[in-house]
């Protein structure tokens, strides 16, 4: 039986609930997000791992189950914090029983690989040929890896290479993981905080198994604030004056296609406006279409006033009113 396992124990906390229940700009809560781009039908069941608290201070179980009925799903329950990620996944690994082939997969980040081969492997990025900034790098776990494609060593928080790990690693029996989890945490080890980095290490160290590096082909973090901010910026919901953009003619150049290709490619979404009548929009329309670009909506008819603002709270509602 293979089984997909997501710890969702870190503290992270945005707009007042644990990050993971927040939305994407897609509309999708986050956890579900994390799934879908490693999710597919070789699973027979997803297991979510959660703290006690969040089922019970932010009704986290009920949540999740609604919005992830379309996965086999399954909620997992820890009374008390862990001491860290390899302690949350043994844990969940003898609360359920689980056995056979294991998939681990970080709750704070979206990724899409190739094939993922059967057994024992890590998900990377080579930082030389991904084209897009890497935050915070000090903390991230580094990939050795030979010519072969299989891994050498996975190090902690220690730059040792150009690739860094993504937090999805593949296990071909939980067994491996369970055992190699309690002879590290022997006192004998001098490792106050075990991550699933240190299993692997372990296990290619001292166990002699080969874990083979997966490259994503897709990736998109959330993990801190300022990750959140730029992914918040990534898909960031533009309205766009149509009148200066195309112009009275309705034409599109292409330094403003390229422009706004852009930004979509980044997660951007448009939504165009023009002081002309439905004509105009439905010939807009079609210019914007043939150029790949995606609108959500033209809306037609609008004043000629030069000030446009937007109104996203009561509170900037009614700051507008007080200014008048």
């Amino acid at each position: 039986m293979k089984t997909l396992m997501i710890p969702c124990l870190g503290r992270k906390i945005v707009n007042g609930i644990p990050q993971y229940l927040n939305r994407h700009p897609n509309g999708r809560l986050l956890i579900e997000r994390s799934i879908e781009g490693v999710f597919s039908e070789t699973y027979e069941k997803v297991l979510i791992i959660l703290l006690a608290s969040d089922v019970q201070d932010y009704g986290a179980s009920s949540i999740i189950k609604k919005e992830l009925e379309s996965y086999p799903a399954e909620i997992v329950v820890l009374d008390e914090m862990t001491t860290g990620p390899a302690e949350t996944v043994y844990q969940a690994i003898k609360k359920m029983h689980i056995t056979g082939p294991l998939v681990i997969k970080d709750s704070d980040n979206f990724l899409r690989t190739g094939m993922i081969p059967t057994g024992n492997f890590v998900a990377g990025l080579n930082l030389n040929t991904w084209d897009r900034d890497i935050h915070n790098l000090r903390n991230k776990s580094f990939l050795i890896i030979n010519e072969q494609g299989n891994l050498l060593d996975i190090i902690e928080k220690q730059v040792r290479s150009d690739a860094i790990c993504l937090g999805l690693y593949g296990f071909q029996k939980a067994e491996d993981f369970a055992k190699a989890y309690e002879q590290l945490n022997d006192g004998s080890y001098p490792i106050s905080k075990l991550y699933i980095s240190h299993v692997i290490s372990y296990l290619i160290g001292y166990s002699e198994r080969v874990f083979h590096y997966v490259p994503a082909l897709e990736y998109e973090n959330w993990g801190d604030e300022r990750l959140w901010e730029d992914m918040q910026r990534d898909y960031t919901m533009y309205f766009i004056d149509l009148d200066n953009v195309l112009g009275c003619g309705g034409t599109l150049s292409e330094n403003n296609k390229e422009k706004l290709s852009v930004l979509q490619d980044r997660g951007a979404t448009f939504v165009g406006y023009t002081v002309e009548n439905e004509t105009y929009k439905i010939s807009a329309l079609k210019v914007l279409q043939n150029a790949g670009l995606k609108f959500i909506k033209i809306i037609y008819g609008c004043p000629y006033s030069e000030r446009k603002e937007m109104i996203t709270s009561e509170a900037d509602l009614e700051k507008k009113v007080i200014e008048l």
